[in-house]
């Protein structure tokens, strides 16, 4: 196992594929990440040198946020609509879908709680 902005990622796996667990980072960026910094498809987290790590490690630090900022922010966001008691605000204050699911069927069990 290999440790990356906080993150427990796998050394068997490819670099592509092992970027994706960093929270904040899905399968388009992990591979715009990848041809940023000059990796192939097939090179692996353990085949990577030191100063490739140093230099993926400082890319994303530097151009996408992630981690505990994102989940931070993230949660501000849900704060504060609810504060302004907007829709989607209300709608997650009372546990209730908040993206125009169906409730009438499906989500009886978080309309009971």
């Amino acid at each position: 196992m290999v440790y990356l902005l906080n993150t427990e990622i796998s050394e068997h796996k490819k670099t592509e594929v092992a970027i994706q667990q960093i929270f904040g980072i899905g399968k388009n960026k992990s591979v715009q990440i990848c041809k940023q910094i000059g990796l192939t498809k097939n090179s692996s987290i353990k085949s990577l040198s030191n100063e490739t790590k140093t230099k993926l490690i400082q890319y994303i630090e530097k151009n996408i946020e992630n981690g505990e900022d994102l989940r931070q922010r993230l949660t501000q966001i849900k704060e504060h609509k609810i504060k302004i008691k907007c829709y989607k605000g209300q709608r997650s204050k009372f546990k209730l879908p908040r993206r125009g699911q169906r409730t009438h069927t499906n989500a009886k069990t978080t309309k009971k709680l």
